[in-house]
């Protein structure tokens, strides 16, 4: 306001000057007074106006800005709406208030994991997702989700050992809970190189089978060629639509694990999974030994080849 009134007077002055200096001195009357003034007066309605306009486009934009963040909101909400019997509205409301209590350390590691979760959303959108390492949590989960079947391949060289863990125990008895309240089929296919190794699978195929999963073994040596080709990885199809995948580096370390419901990438690991199936002896076989191999009487591929 300051400021307008300094450029009225000021403007008002130098018109009084111009028209003292420039106009009739013989005139008599304060016309140039009275013009300097008006001139005055007209600069200060000026800046009035052009102070106006400026506070209206500003508030223009602001409600413009408001009215998208509304419709933003609206369609977030209405999307949250879909998923009221899920776990979304109960992350919203508990994100939002764990980020106004505790440490500052407690807020980073709030805003990282959901950061980390929105990317992961965001990678399900495409169908497939990947982590580093073997995702013990995703494996749970997925079991608990399960509601027709779960088709798992592993390899000695990969899980040497898993099954005598803590995660193994866990996703053990997840799986034996979902045979024995969802009625779930489950199998699970052990692959080794040789057969002098089926010995050491004994105890676990048994166990296994006391919970109820459908057990079998197979040598690598005893396969034909057609059955060896591609990459022996483990993997896990839960419910014949989406695939658990494991994948080692050169030192058969677990270096990432993929979950991905492309059926055209799905669909060779369960035609892969029931090949080598019907290769290996049936499930009541001691420690899951291998019998007779099944091929087709000429010597093709009974599954027409992955």
């Amino acid at each position: 306001m300051t400021q307008k009134i300094l450029v009225t007077v000021v403007v008002g002055g130098a018109v009084y000057l111009l028209t003292n200096v420039f106009g009739p001195s013989e005139e008599d009357g304060p016309w140039q007074l009275v013009l300097s003034v008006l001139c005055g007066g007209i600069v200060l309605i000026v800046q009035f106006l052009a102070s106006f306009v400026n506070q209206m486009h500003a508030v223009k934009n602001s409600v413009d800005d408001r009215f998208a963040d509304i419709g933003r909101a609206t369609k977030l909400f209405n999307e949250v709406e879909k998923l009221r019997g899920d776990g979304v509205p109960r992350l919203a409301e508990h994100a939002t208030k764990v980020v106004s209590m505790g440490p500052d350390i407690l807020h980073a590691f709030a805003h990282a994991e959901i950061d980390r979760l929105a990317a992961q959303m965001e990678d399900f959108t495409n169908l497939s997702a990947e982590c580093p390492g073997e995702n013990h949590d995703w494996l749970m989960t997925l079991t608990g989700c399960t509601r027709e079947s779960i088709d798992a391949i592993s390899t000695t060289v990969v899980d040497d050992g898993f099954w005598s863990t803590e995660p193994a125990g866990r996703y053990l008895t997840a799986q034996r809970e979902a045979i024995i309240e969802r009625q779930i089929r489950v199998r699970r296919l052990f692959i080794v190189k040789r057969p002098e190794e089926f010995g050491a699978l004994g105890p676990i195929c048994t166990e296994q089978r006391d919970m109820g999963i459908d057990v079998r073994v197979v040598a690598l040596e005893e396969l034909p060629p057609y059955f060896r080709r591609g990459k022996m990885i483990d993997f896990i199809v839960f419910d014949e639509a989406l695939s658990y995948e494991i994948h080692a580096d050169q030192l058969s370390v677990n270096s990432s694990t993929t979950v991905n419901a492309r059926a055209n990438e799905v669909e060779p690991l369960i035609r892969r999974f029931n090949l080598l199936w019907e290769a290996a002896a049936p499930a009541n076989s001691p420690n899951g030994v291998p019998g007779g191999l099944r091929v087709g009487s000429n010597g093709s591929d009974p599954a027409g080849g992955v």
